[in-house]
């Protein structure tokens, strides 16, 4: 048996996680196995366990890929082999990498919203916005759960009825514009497919524009109706608040 370098452990992990190829000069063998399937066996099982992590966190894409989902982690793990410290980051490249390969805007929009999910339903909470925050307007920002997202496809309807009832309508990919907000609410995710006008000013809200900034931005790209701006900014933001989307910056 050769002798072990110095970073060993460093090197096993690499063959592990695929990064590097198998050494199988590090091994005895024995009775059952080879060198080469005793580290074979980590690295198998190393797989199933990524390959299930990936698979829990894109339910709405794998719904989308039917039987390619398999091939598709697969060989998403083969170009990306996982290096962060937590399950939850496993999936994170998986949007460029879909890109890198041509992926359909479908595809693409709904691991986003997958994403947003995830990192939504582990991020922090924080302040909740008050009734008399607002008689002042102070700086806002988003908070930490929520994510804007902007789709061309309903794929937030797909994702929410991936696995339909009895006699429930199985809905298709139908093209649009869908302005959806993901938050959390409790300990369920949940997206809310906005009007246009209340999705804009949270987006300007979320660029730093501030209230104001945000309202002048939307109106300027005619995302708002000016007719009865008033009370619909007013409205959106009670519905804001109900949501829990906002809290005062520092």
């Amino acid at each position: 048996m050769p002798e072990m370098p110095v970073d060993w452990r460093h090197q096993m992990v690499e063959m592990i996680r695929g990064a590097e190829d198998l050494s199988p000069e590090w091994f005895t063998g024995g009775p059952v196995l080879s060198p080469l399937e005793q580290i074979s066996v980590y690295r198998r099982q190393w797989n199933l366990r990524i390959y299930d992590a990936i698979e829990e966190e894109i339910p709405g894409l794998a719904g989308l890929l039917g039987e390619e989902c398999d091939e598709t982690i697969r060989a998403y793990m083969r170009d990306y082999p996982p290096s962060d410290w937590t399950l939850d980051r496993v999936a994170d490249n998986l949007p460029r990498w879909l890109q890198e390969r041509g992926a359909p805007t479908a595809q693409l929009e709904m691991i986003s919203l997958d994403l947003a999910v995830q990192n939504g339903f582990s991020a922090a909470a924080g302040a909740t916005l008050r009734p008399e925050d607002l008689l002042t307007m102070p700086p806002l920002r988003l908070q930490p759960h929520v994510t804007l997202l902007r789709f061309t496809h309903n794929v937030h309807w797909l994702r929410s009825t991936s696995t339909p009832a009895d006699g429930e309508e199985v809905l298709e990919l139908e093209a649009g514009d869908y302005p959806v907000v993901v938050f959390r609410r409790g300990i369920k995710m949940r997206h809310w497919e906005m009007d246009l006008g209340a999705w804009a000013v949270l987006k300007g809200i979320d660029d730093g524009l501030g209230v104001e900034g945000a309202i002048e931005q939307a109106f300027n790209k005619d995302w708002l109706d000016p007719e009865n701006l008033g009370a619909n900014i007013q409205k959106w933001f009670v519905d804001y608040a109900e949501r829990n989307l906002l809290e005062v910056a520092d």
